[in-house]
Order: C-alpha cells, then structure tokens, then sequence
C-alpha cells in the first residue's frame, strides 16, 4: 500500500544523502524546499529586459497621468493549487468588513477554470483568458495580487514588480526575496490581504529604484 507520509520521508533521506556525497554547495531559490546539507537561499536569476523597459516606461509618465488606470489582477493557470481558494474566501469576507467588492481580473486557462468559476461566481472576479504577461493590456494594473502558497519563487510577481506595479503576497518563505521591494505589500491574514489591496489601490506605487531594477534583471 501506498503511504505518502513514508514516500516523502525517504525522498528526504535520498537526497539528502545524495547532496553529501556529490554536491560542495545548493543553491536553493527559497525556504520552500527541504533542509539540505551545505545550502543556501539564493535568487540566481531574473525576468526579460522587457518587464523593466515596462517599469522605466511607466516611470517616466507625468503626473497627474494616471499611468496605471486598471486595478487589481492575477495571471496564473487556473488551479486550486495555485491560491484560487484562498483569494475566493479572503474577498468574500469583504462584506462582512464594511468593505466594497473589489474586482481582481484573472489571466489565465486550466483545467479547474470550471470549478474556480463557479466557486467565484458571487464575486467580482472576471476571468479574461490566458495572455502573456507582458502584454500591453496588463501594463496599466496597479496591483499584482498572488495568495498561491505553493511556489518556490513566484516569477509572476517578480515580473510585476519589474513592471512598476504593487504586489500584494502572502508572507511566506516563497516570498522572503521580495520583501525587500518598496512595492511589496505582505499579509498574514485575510483581513490583511484586503486592506493592503484597498491601499494599492489608492495609492500610487513607488518608482522603482536602480538597484531594485538590478535585483531583479539577469546582471
């Protein structure tokens, strides 16, 4: 009989063993991933150049230009597993917090789009289809919203921070390297998430700076 529980330890075992005897150094992308001998946390690459031409586009815009127009979205594939529960039931409880219904355009296909859907039909999430994130359709959000609890270093986020935008995440060990960005706002519960999108969305994000364009190029 199959035991999950037993699998995932021995997986642990194997590789750790096998980290002992051929690696000198692991380079993991977040805390997400197993302890393992001689390792360490490391952000070892970056987004196109594209995102942040994007980025210093909207920089350079002048006020009172609104330069992001639209509001809140996501782009994901469309899984449970990629924090689609989490975002239905943190902006459901808008009502019950005196707040208004927020709409969060999602990007995306997948094989849940059904379920999700029909679980979210009571709020103001439109589903726009898949698109590439780098679209010009996207450039004008104001705020990245990504509740995924899955990831080991959302490169999503990482491109809409690129691009200029807010990015509202949970604070976790996936999302330890992006707390250093002014432009991230962290959350621990869901009455967190929803007041951290009602600031972003009314407050304009901060340019980014250029060592925060470094940190998130390929250089």
């Amino acid at each position: 009989m199959y035991r999950p529980a037993a699998a995932v330890a021995v997986v642990r075992i194997i590789n750790q063993a096998c980290v002992r005897a051929y690696s000198d150094k692991v380079i993991k992308l977040s805390d997400t991933l197993q302890p393992l001998p001689r390792s360490l946390v490391c952000n070892v690459h970056g987004v196109r150049a594209e995102f942040l031409t994007v980025g210093s586009r909207a920089t350079l815009q002048i006020l009172p230009f609104d330069r992001f127009g639209k509001g809140a979205y996501f782009i994901g594939k469309v899984l449970w597993a990629k924090g689609y529960r989490h975002l239905i039931d943190h902006l459901s409880q808008q009502p019950a917090l005196g707040m208004p219904r927020t709409r969060v355009d999602v990007y995306g296909d997948g094989e849940d789009l059904e379920q999700v859907q029909a679980a979210a039909a009571h709020l103001d999430i439109h589903f726009c289809g898949p698109c590439d994130h780098a679209h010009p359709k996207l450039h004008g959000y104001r705020v990245f919203v990504n509740p995924s609890r899955t990831e080991v270093l959302s490169t999503t986020t990482a491109e809409a921070l690129a691009m200029g935008k807010w990015v509202v995440v949970l604070r976790h060990p996936s999302n330890a390297f992006f707390e250093q960005f002014a432009n991230t706002l962290l959350y621990n519960t869901p009455a967190e998430f929803l007041e951290a999108l009602q600031f972003a969305l009314s407050h304009p994000p901060a340019p980014l700076t250029p060592e925060e364009k470094r940190r998130l190029s390929w250089e």
